[in-house]
């Protein structure tokens, strides 16, 4: 079982089902760390912790909402896979690279570090998602830790919350930027 102590600035206290040391585990359906970030039901399944900093897994869950704010990731990469559903994607290099493309169920997005993005739900969506390692524990550092199956009910992180979370997961948060799609 995963539990950081306060102290360790490096890490997000988090208790939960996950070794916290690259060894063989399984996880059963749902047994993963979860957070309530807005109305996204995030999963952790691998962590930096078991892969020697090398990459952490996720999924995320959700209903149809509205898009999430346009933020940029300054050293993690990320991707998306639909495994069910429907959502779109707005990526820009903020040079010569922009579009929205809509994901259904198989599709494939990748989001290099350094590319403003954002995301909105069409309609009952899991994506699974995997990114550089230690990346995956931002969605504790903004969310409300919950054992919930589905996605319940809203939760909406205190601005300074977000704030600090970005500056220790180089996130910035874009929320006037404008999309060219």
């Amino acid at each position: 079982m995963t539990t950081f102590p306060a102290d360790d600035p490096d890490k997000v206290p988090f208790a939960g089902i996950l070794p916290a040391a690259p060894q063989p585990y399984v996880l059963g359906n749902g047994e993963g760390e979860k957070s309530l970030v807005f109305d996204q039901l995030f999963e952790i399944l691998l962590s930096g912790d078991e892969t020697d900093d090398q990459y952490g897994a996720w999924t995320m869950k959700a209903r149809q909402g509205d898009r999430i704010p346009a933020h940029i990731h300054l050293q993690t990469h990320e991707f998306f896979y639909v495994v069910d559903g429907e959502i779109s994607v707005w990526m820009d290099d903020q040079a010569d690279y922009h579009s929205k493309t809509t994901l259904t169920t198989g599709d494939f997005a990748y989001v290099p570090a350094g590319i403003v993005h954002a995301f909105k739900i069409e309609n009952t969506t899991t994506v699974f998602g995997a990114g550089t390692a230690g990346f995956e524990r931002f969605f504790h550092a903004i969310g409300e830790k919950t054992d919930a199956a589905e996605p319940q009910g809203v939760y909406v992180p205190d601005f300074g919350v977000m704030r600090a979370a970005g500056e220790k997961y180089a996130t910035v948060f874009m929320p006037e930027f404008q999309f060219r799609d």
